[in-house]
Order: C-alpha cells, then sequence, then structure tokens
C-alpha cells in the first residue's frame, strides 16, 4: 500500500515536471494574439433613437451574440460563475496550480482524463481557438493563459469568457442568453436565472432548459447550493431563487420595423449596437394607423409609409408593407423602394419651377380648358374644365391641364431636372419619353424618393438625404429659393380640401400642414405626402402586384392615414414669409394688379418683382 502511494507521488510528480518543461517551451515559442480574443463574430443590434434594441439579427457565423460590459453584466452572473468555474480566478496567473495536481492524481489513480483543472482563462483561449481535445492542446491552452493574464485584467478576461461562452443552439454570450432565455437583460436577471446560466457554462446542450429542464434544474440548484454553503448568498435568498420556475422555451430577439431595419443591415451586417434614428413610438404610430386603414380595404391592398424629421432628414419610422407577418401575397414586399407611378403628387414641382422662372405667381390666372395631349385630351379627376382658375386654385384642386400648361411654360427639362435635384433618381429617362405625362403619373418613383423630395419642400428647398443612422451627416443642398418652395407650401396648406375624410376642418391653431394627393391611372396607387416644418409624411396605398382597385383613390385611400398620424405628432408652427417673398393686393377676378375696372381685391403672395 505504502509502495503504491509513493509509486503514485511519484509519478505525479514527474509527470509534472515534463508538463513543466513542456509549458516553459510553449510559453516561450508559442504565438500569441490579444486580437483573435477580443475578436468574434457578434449579432448587429439596432438600436432606436433612445438608445433602446428593436431589432437583433444573427452574427456571420449565424449565431446570436451580443456582447456587453461586465459592469451590464448584473451582480450574481460574474460572481456565481468565478464561484462555480475558477474559484481561484482572482489569486492564479492564468494557471491554477492546486488543480492541476490534483486533475494529475486524478488521472493517473483512474487511467483516464477525468479532471482537466481548465481555469477561466484557460476556457477563454478554447473558446477563442477551438483545438481536438488532447493533453497537448491542454499545455497550449495552459501557455496561452498565462500569455493573455499578462496582456489582460482579470476583470476584462471575464467579460470576455463571458461574452463568448455558448449557451446552448446558437446562443453565445450572457445577454444573449439572458434575452433568449429570460426575455431581460443580463443585468436584470435575479439570482436563480443568473445560477441557471451560470450552470449552462459546464454543459450549454445538456442543461438547456427548454430541452432538459430536469437536468438544468439540477445543475442551477447546485449552483444555488455551492453559492449558500460558501456564504455568498443567505439561507432566505437560497430558498426564494429554489422556488423559482424554468423558462420553458427560447424566446424571439425584438424584430420590429423590419424593412427599416433590412435597409440598414443591407449595408452593414457588422456586429454591436447599431444607433439609429427609428422613434419606436412614431413607428407604432404608423404601423397602428396603416393597420387601421387596412382593416376596411380588400386584402391585396397594402400601404406603406415614412415619417421624416425635416431638420436632420432622420427617418423616424418606416413601414415598408402594412400586411407584413399576414402571409399574403406580396407581403413581404417592401413598397416603400418599389418604383409606383406617383399620379398627379409631382404637380407640386413644375409650379415651383414656375415660380423659379419667374413667369408665375400663385394669382396668375390658368386655362382649364380643352387642350391636345399626343392624340388624347387630358382631363381633370371629375371629368370637368373649370375655365380660367387662379394658379393657386390649379395646384391646390390638382387640375390636370393646368399643370400640363405649367409644364410646358416652365420648359419640361427644367422641370425633370428639379425633380432629379430633388431625390427622383427612377426618372432616369429622356424628356421626350415621358412628354406632358411626366407630372401626371408617367414616370416611376418610390416612396423614399418622394419623402426626400418632399422634405426638401418642407425644407424651404434645401435637399436633405434621408439618414437612417444616428450621428450620420449627409449633405445638404439647395435646389430652390426659400420665397419659391414658401409659395408651394402656403397653397398646399389649405386643408379645407380633406373635409371629405374628416369631421372637422383642422384650426390653425392645432398646427397647418401642406398636402398633396395623387391617383395613378387605373387605380393601382394612392399617394398623399404631407409635411409642415417639422415633419414630412408620406403614405402610399396599393396592390404589390399592380392590379387596380377602385378603392385607391389618394384623397380617400391614403389622406385620413395622414391626417391620423399628423394629428398625434408633435405640434408646430407654419412658415413666415422669407425675403423675397410680399404680400400684394391683386384683383379677387383675374388676379392681376387691381384698377378701376376690378374695385373687388384679395391679398396674395408673391415673389417680389414678378407680377401676375
Amino acid at each position: 500500500m505504502k509502495g503504491s502511494s509513493r509509486r503514485l507521488i511519484r509519478a505525479v510528480f514527474l509527470a509534472g515536471i515534463a508538463a513543466g518543461g513542456a509549458l516553459l517551451l510553449l510559453f516561450i515559442y508559442l504565438p500569441f494574439s490579444p486580437e483573435e480574443i477580443e475578436t468574434w463574430d457578434s449579432s448587429p443590434v439596432l438600436l432606436d433613437n433612445r438608445g433602446e434594441p428593436f431589432f437583433a439579427a444573427l452574427s456571420k457565423s449565424s449565431e446570436w451574440s451580443i456582447p456587453i460590459p461586465l459592469s451590464e453584466m448584473g451582480k450574481w452572473i460574474p460572481l456565481a460563475a468565478v464561484e462555480v468555474e475558477d474559484r481561484r480566478f482572482r489569486d492564479h496567473m492564468g494557471i491554477d496550480l492546486i488543480s492541476v495536481f490534483r486533475a494529475l492524481l486524478q488521472n493517473i489513480r483512474s487511467g483516464r482524463v477525468v479532471s482537466g483543472a481548465s481555469t477561466i482563462t484557460s476556457q477563454l483561449i478554447r473558446l477563442s481557438h477551438p483545438r481536438p481535445r488532447t493533453i497537448q492542446t491542454k499545455l497550449i491552452e495552459f501557455a496561452a493563459a498565462v500569455k493573455a493574464e499578462k496582456v489582460f485584467s482579470k476583470d476584462r478576461i471575464l467579460e470576455l469568457y463571458l461574452n463568448r461562452a455558448p449557451f446552448g443552439g446558437n446562443i453565445r454570450g450572457v445577454q444573449a442568453a439572458a434575452l433568449m432565455y429570460f426575455s431581460k437583460s443580463a443585468a436584470e436577471l435575479s439570482l436563480a436565472e443568473a445560477a441557471l446560466l451560470v450552470g449552462m457554462l459546464k454543459g450549454p446542450s445538456l442543461y438547456r432548459p427548454d430541452r432538459n429542464p430536469e437536468m438544468s434544474r439540477g445543475r442551477r440548484d447546485f449552483t444555488l447550493s455551492l453559492l449558500a454553503e460558501r456564504g455568498i448568498i443567505t439561507g432566505l435568498q437560497f430558498h426564494r431563487a429554489m422556488k423559482e420556475l424554468l423558462p420553458k422555451e427560447r424566446r424571439s430577439l425584438p424584430s420590429k420595423a423590419w424593412h427599416f431595419a433590412l435597409s440598414i443591415l443591407d449595408e452593414n451586417r457588422e456586429g454591436g449596437m447599431i444607433q439609429t434614428t427609428l422613434d419606436t413610438r412614431v413607428q407604432e404610430l404608423l404601423e397602428r394607423t396603416l393597420a387601421a386603414s387596412l382593416a376596411a380595404l380588400p386584402a391585396e391592398i397594402t400601404a406603406a409609409g415614412i415619417v421624416m424629421e425635416n431638420k436632420t432628414g432622420a427617418i423616424l419610422a418606416y413601414c415598408g408593407n402594412g400586411r407584413l407577418g399576414t402571409e399574403l401575397p406580396g407581403s413581404w414586399v417592401d413598397c416603400a423602394r418599389s418604383p409606383r407611378s406617383p399620379g398627379s403628387a409631382l404637380k407640386p414641382f413644375a409650379y415651383l419651377a414656375a415660380f423659379e422662372r419667374g413667369t408665375h405667381t400663385p394669382s396668375t390666372l390658368m386655362a382649364d380648358t380643352p387642350l391636345a395631349f399626343s392624340g388624347n385630351a387630358p382631363r381633370n379627376f371629375d371629368m370637368t374644365y373649370r375655365g380660367p382658375v387662379p394658379l393657386r386654385t390649379a395646384l391646390a384642386d390638382s387640375l390636370n391641364v393646368p399643370a400640363v400648361r405649367i409644364l410646358r411654360a416652365a420648359g419640361p427639362e427644367l422641370v425633370l431636372d428639379l425633380l432629379r435635384n430633388a431625390g427622383f433618381r427612377t426618372l432616369s429617362k429622356p424628356t421626350g419619353y415621358y412628354g406632358d405625362s411626366l407630372i401626371l403619373g408617367g414616370g416611376e418613383v418610390t416612396l423614399l424618393q418622394m419623402a426626400e423630395a418632399y422634405c426638401m419642400l418642407a425644407n424651404l428647398g434645401i435637399r436633405r438625404s434621408p439618414v437612417f443612422l444616428r450621428d450620420k451627416n449627409l449633405p445638404e443642398r439647395r435646389i430652390t429659393s426659400e420665397g419659391a418652395a414658401f409659395l408651394i407650401a402656403d397653397i398646399l396648406k389649405d386643408t379645407g380640401r380633406l373635409l371629405p375624410v374628416q369631421e372637422k376642418r383642422i384650426e390653425r391653431e392645432k398646427g397647418w400642414f401642406a398636402f398633396k394627393t395623387g391617383t395613378s391611372y387605373g387605380y393601382r396607387d394612392a399617394w398623399t405626402a404631407a409635411y409642415n416644418p417639422k415633419f414630412t409624411v408620406i403614405i402610399w396605398m396599393g396592390d404589390p402586384s399592380g392590379k387596380p382597385h377602385g378603392e385607391l383613390v389618394g384623397i380617400h385611400a391614403a389622406a385620413p392615414v395622414i391626417v391620423e398620424i399628423l394629428r398625434s405628432l408633435p405640434e408646430t408652427g407654419w412658415y413666415e414669409p422669407p425675403p423675397g417673398v410680399e404680400t400684394r393686393a391683386v384683383c379677387a377676378l383675374s388676379g392681376a394688379p387691381p384698377s378701376p375696372v376690378c374695385p373687388s381685391t384679395r391679398t396674395e403672395y408673391a415673389l417680389a418683382g414678378i407680377s401676375s
């Protein structure tokens, strides 16, 4: 008996010397890369403009991994992990010699590997560079662990380990595990919940609570018992924690504003926290309002909408498809990026070009009478003609014939250039391709382009590209004069046109807004664009397949959504006339300067020096 003990001690001693020599050589010659330890594929997590997560995606390695600082892991996870996995973590330099010699003794006695003496640091090395499980691998990991201890602080090592540790399936790190098992952050976990996750470190698949609840409970209870035995927790804490239920299934990470998120992730698949411009409160308002509107329409019709902050170009809300998640045909399509006919929603830009040229004022009389149109005569939506009408009325009532006359007077090339400069990049054909239909829906544009262009009007001529990421400042550009854009806003603010879709007229003290509707040929698209000094809102409704529907009329389909959204957004003031805009008295009948033959006058805005 005494002889066998001596042989065992001698074997342990010799094995220790051999291992120590090998470790020394490895420590001297083993390459070590701190970057390899600190770098791995993590999940992109999108944060709203208040810093709250609303969307997470798989990492490039198809894992859920959300690294967080040690300070955000709460009290219990770091504490319990050290107690269970590596009690002397704070005292050793990467190798726990007491555990090593104990493991050697156990392994020699049993004739096989029954204990590995791993430390948290050596486990971090293994997670960073997986290798076949051999004695040579163990020595390499120990040598690398010693080097890691010289590079990283203890807290940093623990932080990296808890962020890289697997927790069953494709979950990596304590934050992703906390969210997917408990729907809360690691910092919010209770003692029992933290103990369950720490227990999983020994066998992530074996102790999954959704797959092996009894095994998971047993491991959790072992962890709690260990903490109680060592005086880390009180008896009361122990008994309360033991009574907590286990999660029965994995939860899903947040996936709100799906099309908005994909717009970002299509260009940025890098992991980490991504600060966006999305306001989830406005997003919920937009989605809720669109859903309520679609409830009364055929299932084939869907809707898309954007709310944009004028001052910054920030996209506050983006719904690419109001039917998303319904499994209806086309419900997955991002209609905000799909080119569609704008109907008459582009008319304001023709009038804007005319104001810029100085050929017209809001009081200029326009002829709403039959006009030759490539073999066809354009008619108004109500199939009537009104004769001479002020330009203000022609635009506010969206009359087709005066719009064509304005297009021709301003110059189709000038109008097309203005449209392109405003953001309508899909209008790429030559002027002759569109002809007079350019401002009647003859081209195709996207909702996102419409938002950019109307935001330019809202900014009184300054174009700001849509911004999806916070702190991303895109260059701005003046497209037109303040005065010309102000005249358009003043004409389009006639909210009396919304009477068909609201119970009462919007009063001035509640905030004016300018708006323009559009209905494409054959009732395939219904648009409403609206803006005030602070916000631009664009709504589109239609069938993704392009089929016509009689319900698709802008004023009746899309406009009610606009009214509801703008009433719910913070109130804002209205524009003051900028320099270069003057008020003048004009003949109420002709729009010309007052004269003895026209005693009745009205007040009208105009650019200084420009006559009717």
